[in-house]
């Protein structure tokens, strides 16, 4: 059979398998988050808003059974002090605040970080179900590998990054990588374009950081909706501790990025359903 035929195949296997899929309540979303120093607030996020991207998907899609998991990458080929942390795939949502709570942003010695590994721990050590299979990437760096990041000094990774990613393709994960800097650009263009060879979907969007003004009221948390005033640090606490409110929710960025998060987040999975 001819390379193209092969590939033919493939993509009408890929095309029945989402029909099957289409008839099974199993939906898997993993998320793939970069760990390292710049990534602090992403983490947090993810603390902070899985309980509530899970509230928000059960709502819309009564019928379907959730369970998330998470990977927190970070750049053991250049830092060997560097791990990686699992979350497999769960649909106790409450148990993520005290799970993630205990992963801080650390490492990450030149720029690209390991997206081999964290691709590797999807396919081997994550407990997919046989129904719809999400991978959400965020990420601020690229991979390692020339293909990936061009002045990168780990060429051997490049091979090793693809034959992860066809592995991905061929157990159906539909993968949203989300581009937080354009340093990551180059290397979300080359996963998706050896992704879709396979006859997978790989769907690359930038983080949308939007404004909290710009956001519709009950997307906010209720601290928010009070017009802002300016106040003395010491006012600010008494109204924190007043209002019994972690003082991160008082920090606008992370609100920012929190949101957003579940913003994205949400977009993508409705942006599937929308599909079936």
């Amino acid at each position: 059979m001819k390379q193209r035929d092969k590939q033919d195949m493939k993509k009408i296997k890929n095309i029945l398998s989402d029909e099957i899929n289409n008839t099974n309540n199993e939906f898997d979303i993993l998320f793939l988050v970069d760990a390292t120093g710049s990534m602090s607030q992403y983490i947090i996020a993810a603390k902070e808003e899985t309980k509530n991207i899970s509230k928000e998907l059960k709502k819309l899609y009564p019928e379907k059974m959730f369970q998330y998991g998470y990977i927190f990458y970070r750049d053991p080929i250049d830092s060997k002090s560097d791990t990686h942390e699992v979350i497999d795939l769960t649909d106790n949502v409450n148990s993520f605040p005290e799970k993630i709570g205990l992963i801080s942003a650390s490492g990450g010695g030149d720029e690209p970080e390991d997206w081999v590994g964290a691709y590797k721990l999807a396919n081997e050590k994550i407990s997919w179900r046989n129904g719809i299979k999400v991978i959400i990437h965020l990420a601020d760096a690229g991979a390692h590998g020339k293909l990936f990041t061009k002045y990168d000094k780990y060429p051997e990774e490049e091979n090793k990054l693809i034959y992860e990613l066809e592995r991905c393709a061929e157990k159906g994960i539909k993968i949203f990588g989300y581009v937080i800097d354009y340093y990551a650009q180059n290397s979300f263009n080359e996963c998706s374009k050896i992704y879709r060879r396979k006859g997978g979907s790989f769907e690359i969007l930038k983080f949308q950081n939007i404004p909290m003004e710009s956001m519709p009221m009950q997307m906010m948390p209720p601290t928010q909706m009070m017009p802002p005033i300016q106040m003395h640090p010491s006012q600010m606490m008494s109204q924190m501790q007043m209002m019994q409110a972690p003082p991160a929710m008082y920090n606008q960025s992370q609100m920012v990025v929190n949101m957003n998060f579940q913003k994205n987040a949400i977009q993508s999975i409705q942006s599937i359903m929308d599909k079936h």
